[in-house]
C-alpha cells in the first residue's frame, strides 16, 4: 500500500469535537444534524488523499466511475455514523431506528456458549452492533432470517461486550467518547498488547460470557497480513483476528451495522464458524482461507450498502491496474 491509516493525523480540533458532543447531549438529533453539511463539505474540499481513496473504492464497489454526489454520500455516511455514536453512547438511542437481522443458527450457538467473537469492520456503525440484543428465543423467520423491528429499546438487554481496539489511534476522539460513557471504556482491551497476555485477557472476557468485538479489515501496526481477493483486486487483511479466534476456540459471528440514511440503521449478524481451527501443518493456508471467506462477506455487504465502508486511505497495492492516485 502507498498509504497507511495508522499515520493519518486527526484533523478535528478538541474544541470542535467537544462542541459537537455538547450539542448532541443537549439538543435533539434533528437540531444537531445540520452541522454535518458544512463539516462534510470542508473535508471533501481539503482532503485530496481521502477523496482519491474514496474514488478507488467507489469505482470498484459501484462498477462505474463515481461522481461528486457519490463522494458526498460516502463522506456524509461516515459523518452521520460518527455523530450518531454520540447519541448511542449518551443513551439517546430512542432517536434512532435500528432493525436487526440474524441468521437463525445464532440463537442456539449463544445458548450453548454466550461468550463469542464478533468480527466487525470499519463499516457503518459498530455501536449499533454492540447495543443490539441477541435474537429472541422464539421467533418466526422471514426469508430464512430472524428479523426484529426497532431492536434497540430502553428495555432491551444486549449481550455484555468487550472491545479490542488500539487506543493509540484517534486518541483525542477516543478519550472524549470514553468520558461520554466511562462504563464502556472499562470494557476496552488495548490491542497494542501482544502474545499470551492479550490472549489471556480475551479468554477472561469470553469466560465471563462477553461478546468480544474485533475489526478484521485493517492490518494493525506490527501485525502480519494475508493476501485476499477483495472487490476485484489483491488486498491484504489482518491475520491477527484468526490467530486469536484459533486460540480462543469460541463461536465467531460476523456483524455489519448498516446506515440506511436519515435515522435508520440495520444490524446484520451471521454465524461464521462455531470454532476456528488452525492445524499446525497447514496453519498459514487455514488463516488465508478464513480471511478470504471474511473478505467475501465484507464484499457482499459493501455492495449491499456501498457508502458504508470507511477506509479513506490506499487499500489496494499501488501496482493494482484498477487503482488511481488522482484526487477527484
Amino acid at each position: 500500500m502507498t498509504g497507511d491509516w495508522r499515520t493519518s493525523e486527526e484533523r478535528s480540533t478538541s474544541f470542535m469535537l467537544r462542541l459537537i458532543i455538547w450539542l448532541a447531549i443537549n439538543l435533539r438529533r434533528a437540531l444537531v444534524r445540520p452541522i454535518l453539511y458544512p463539516t462534510v463539505f470542508y473535508f471533501l474540499l481539503t482532503s485530496p488523499s481521502s477523496r482519491a481513496a474514496s474514488f478507488n473504492y467507489l469505482r470498484r464497489v459501484l462498477l462505474r466511475k463515481p461522481t461528486w454526489r457519490d463522494h458526498w454520500r460516502h463522506f456524509f455516511a461516515f459523518a452521520s455514523c460518527t455523530l450518531d455514536r454520540i447519541f448511542l453512547l449518551g443513551r439517546k438511542a430512542s432517536q434512532l431506528s435500528v432493525d436487526a437481522v440474524w441468521s437463525p443458527d445464532i440463537r442456539a450457538v449463544l445458548d450453548r456458549s454466550p461468550g463469542c467473537l464478533l468480527l466487525a469492520a470499519h463499516f457503518g456503525s459498530r455501536e449499533v452492533l454492540r447495543l443490539t440484543p441477541p435474537p429472541p428465543a422464539t421467533s418466526d423467520t422471514i426469508e430464512g432470517l430472524v428479523r426484529v423491528t426497532n431492536a434497540i429499546r430502553p428495555d432491551s438487554n444486549p449481550l455484555p461486550t468487550a472491545i479490542l481496539m488500539d487506543r493509540s489511534q484517534g486518541r483525542m476522539i477516543t478519550e472524549l467518547f470514553d468520558n461520554l460513557d466511562p462504563q464502556l471504556a472499562i470494557t476496552v482491551i488495548d490491542a497494542t498488547e501482544r502474545g499470551p497476555q492479550l490472549v489471556l485477557k480475551l479468554k477472561e472476557a469470553v469466560q465471563q460470557g462477553r461478546m468480544v468485538c474485533i475489526t478484521a479489515d485493517r492490518v494493525a501496526s506490527g501485525e502480519g497480513s494475508v493476501p485476499v481477493q477483495f472487490l476485484g483486486g489483491d488486498a491484504h487483511f489482518a491475520e491477527g483476528p484468526w490467530i486469536l479466534a484459533g486460540a480462543l476456540r469460541v463461536p465467531v459471528i460476523l456483524g455489519f451495522g448498516i446506515y440506511r440514511g436519515g435515522n435508520r440503521y440495520e444490524s446484520h449478524f451471521e454465524l461464521f464458524a462455531e470454532s476456528v481451527v488452525l492445524p499446525r501443518q497447514n496453519r498459514g493456508a487455514a488463516i488465508e482461507n478464513y480471511a478470504q471467506r471474511y473478505a467475501l462477506r465484507l464484499e457482499h455487504y459493501a455492495r449491499l450498502a456501498p457508502y458504508n465502508w470507511f477506509n479513506f486511505y490506499d487499500f489496494w497495492p499501488a501496482a493494482d491496474p484498477h487503482r488511481t492516485s488522482r484526487a477527484h
